[in-house]
């Protein structure tokens, strides 16, 4: 029964095919935009996680705050931190932003002070090509991975020479990727060649720590904050953890993703009534035919599946194209971002999960939408609807 109540419906979708087609639009372009919208943000969701977790969500870092200036730390700090329970590496950084000239190009990128035991402990710092960071390196650098992509329009190679506060400084070495901008932008030399390259000996930025393997994250930023000011004497630092990052970036993600799906719904809304319009019309049109359905015996049961199965159907159509409008649109996104934007972050994350629920939602979209007119149908007097006709 279901199955001929299902071939009745397919034969008056065929039968008003430009009605069809144009119902059919409305679901289309909310569904893809829904498509399109999640499988970007799960991906870029995604591409995140990974990053972070290549960071190592357990880091932890300690910045200077504004009561003392920017740079209210110095290596004494580092030291300490580095003694206490639960930490197992503390290495100093000394950020600061500074103009980079290269041939005839100048660009104002961060300048980034570390020790060579950086590179040994945390693994987002790979090197592409020449050596890493020596403690006693004098004008030595290793420039990120974008400063040849997205600074400079000349390429800057092994042992090209760079001027950074009128010190000519030679390239020992080129960073891989790591995701994070300031740090694929960021100039990187040794410690002391920066305290003493911008003056300011002893002090430090931050400090990127690693705690034991059998210490809990909390646990180990509770002891840093409440040790290091009772050292201080003063909460003038920050401790934050890559968790809590990754954490406030997801939600922002969310909130993005829930604002534009939410736009694009406005398009399912119309796409809905567009359904109703169309199964309204087609009760008119079928009005004499219902009347001969429930004068050889068609219950009102009968007349609303068919009904039912007509809404449904167009729901189920326009979900199909939908879903590969959506997901052509994304992938053209992502190759667009890739290739012109060199943007390597975003992806499309096609998922089970997704597909389905975009189709199960089309379908019960247009099968809501067709609940009004179908009981209408259904409700009709048979002498009524005889002569109509």
């Amino acid at each position: 029964m279901l199955l001929d109540h299902f071939k009745l419906a397919l034969k008056s979708l065929k039968h008003k095919s430009t009605r069809t087609y144009l119902t059919v639009l409305g679901i289309l372009i909310g569904i893809a935009a829904v498509v399109a919208l999640i499988s970007l943000t799960q991906g870029l969701t995604r591409a995140v996680q990974a990053e972070f977790e290549a960071a190592g969500t357990d880091t932890i870092t300690v910045s200077g705050g504004a009561t003392r200036g920017a740079d209210t730390l110095d290596e004494s700090d580092a030291e300490f931190i580095k003694g206490l329970r639960g930490v197992k590496e503390a290495e100093p950084i000394l950020i600061q932003n500074s103009e980079v000239i290269s041939g005839d190009e100048t660009a104002s990128v961060p300048i980034y002070g570390a020790t060579e035991n950086l590179f040994q402990v945390f693994p987002q710092y790979e090197i592409l090509q020449g050596r890493s960071l020596r403690d006693n390196d004098r004008a030595n650098v290793i420039l990120g991975s974008d400063i040849n992509r997205n600074v400079f329009d000349e390429e800057i190679q092994l042992n090209n020479r760079i001027d950074i506060k009128d010190t000519r400084h030679r390239v020992v070495g080129l960073l891989e990727q790591t995701g994070d901008p300031s740090n694929d932008r960021a100039v990187m030399m040794s410690l002391s060649q920066a305290q003493n390259l911008f003056d300011k000996p002893d002090e430090i930025t931050l400090v990127y720590i690693r705690p034991e393997s059998n210490y809990e994250v909390s646990e180990v930023v509770e002891t840093i904050e409440e040790e290091l000011e009772d050292r201080r004497g003063d909460d003038d630092f920050s401790v934050t953890t890559l968790e809590q990052i990754l954490e406030a970036v997801n939600n922002i993600i969310s909130m993005v993703e829930a604002l534009f799906v939410g736009i694009a719904s406005i398009a399912l809304i119309v796409g809905g009534v567009g359904i109703m319009n169309t199964m309204y019309t087609s009760v008119l049109e079928k009005t004499s035919d219902i009347g001969v359905m429930k004068s050889i015996g068609a219950k009102n049961s009968d007349i609303l599946s068919v009904f039912m199965f007509e809404s449904g159907l167009l729901g189920l159509v326009g979900g199909i194209l939908g879903v590969t409008l959506g997901l052509s649109i994304a992938k053209g996104v992502e190759v667009a971002v890739v290739n012109y934007f060199d943007i390597t972050l975003l992806q499309v994350a096609i998922t089970p999960e997704l597909l389905a629920g975009s189709l199960i939602f089309s379908i019960l979209l247009g099968t809501v939408s067709g609940i009004l007119p179908a009981k209408q149908a259904a409700n009709l007097d048979p002498v009524v609807a005889l002569r109509n006709e």
